[in-house]
């Protein structure tokens, strides 16, 4: 039976943003395209389709709820050489009917709960053969991701099963904030998408099955932990963090050379997001940019400004303009 979006408004959500009806394949691919990364989208019934979205986005965090007919979604190598567009990963939660998607040789049959994660610089395939599907999909700059590409990578194309109870929780809060997050202020929706992304993070650890016993994992999520704690630390440093952990600064560097980063771009990325949480949030307005860059450790308000720029393409300055907009 083809879509029709107004079965999808039943009263229990009726105070949740409104559905977009589209009745052209080409209309729902520039949506999706234009929300997410250029993707090619082909159906075996393109004068018969119908879909619905709905979308959102606070900052970097974009997320969308898609109910749509039959149809299938493909990221080629071509695409993704043509867009020079920064490195996402995407989450698909799916509610409703069945999909697959297959990415790095892995593929995966994903049912109503069931949560994928997959790589937008890497070619993927995402077919959907019911009749109706009723998914959300979110998308998250690789930067806010504190595990590795090649970490990432080992959990490319599988099922993230709803019987995991993080994977449940992360699941709920996805599909609670498709429909909810433009009912708050651009401020909160933010501060609610941050909460969102600590707990993929967290899920995606979760999701390695890594050995906590392993002396090398225990000791990266020791070390972790101390950098969150010590970022205010303007002494926080390689030889700081190796002391701290009885280990050599050249054993520290080995550690975090296997997860594809270093120990400083590490501890900076994190600083920087603290700041840039702090310029986002109303109860820090009074503050000025520089006093919340040395809060976190950045002695030099020239030089955080163009370390923030080159991370987000906005000075703090302008990047706090544009909350408050």
């Amino acid at each position: 039976m083809p879509l029709n979006a107004d079965s999808v408004t039943t009263p229990a959500r009726r105070a949740l943003t409104p559905l977009q009806r589209w009745q052209s394949v080409a209309d729902f691919r520039d949506l999706v395209s234009q929300t997410f990364v250029p993707l090619q989208v082909s159906t075996r019934r393109p004068h018969h389709f119908h879909a619905a979205t709905r979308a959102t986005t606070a900052h970097d965090f974009k997320i969308i709820e898609i109910v749509a007919d039959e149809h299938v979604v493909e990221r080629t190598r071509r695409l993704i050489d043509d867009a020079a567009k920064e490195p996402c990963y995407k989450l698909s939660l799916m509610l409703e009917g069945s999909g697959y998607i297959c990415q790095d040789g892995r593929d995966a049959v994903l049912g109503p709960g069931d949560l994928v994660v997959y790589d937008t610089s890497r070619p993927y395939t995402l077919a959907f053969d019911d009749s109706s599907i009723r998914s959300v999909v979110a998308v998250l700059p690789k930067r806010l991701v504190e595990l590795s590409t090649d970490r990432v990578a080992q959990l490319t194309a599988t099922a993230l099963s709803k019987d995991d109870q993080l994977g449940g929780m992360v699941g709920t809060v996805l599909s609670q904030l498709a429909g909810r997050l433009e009912l708050v202020n651009a401020t909160t929706g933010w501060r609610l998408a941050r909460n969102a992304i600590d707990l993929v993070n967290i899920l995606l650890r979760d999701s390695l099955h890594e050995d906590p016993t392993l002396p090398a994992a225990r000791l990266l999520d020791a070390i972790y932990a101390y950098i969150e704690e010590h970022l205010a630390d303007p002494d926080l440093s390689p030889s700081a963090i190796a002391a701290a952990h009885y280990i050599s600064v050249r054993y520290l560097h080995t550690l975090f050379q296997n997860t594809g980063t270093s120990v400083s771009a590490f501890v900076r990325t994190r600083r920087l997001e603290r700041c840039r949480t702090d310029l986002a949030d109303p109860t820090h307005a009074s503050e000025t940019v520089t006093a919340i860059s040395s809060r976190w450790s950045f002695a030099d308000a020239a030089h955080f400004s163009r370390t923030f720029k080159s991370a987000y393409g906005l000075t703090p300055t302008e990047f706090r303009a544009q909350i408050w907009a």
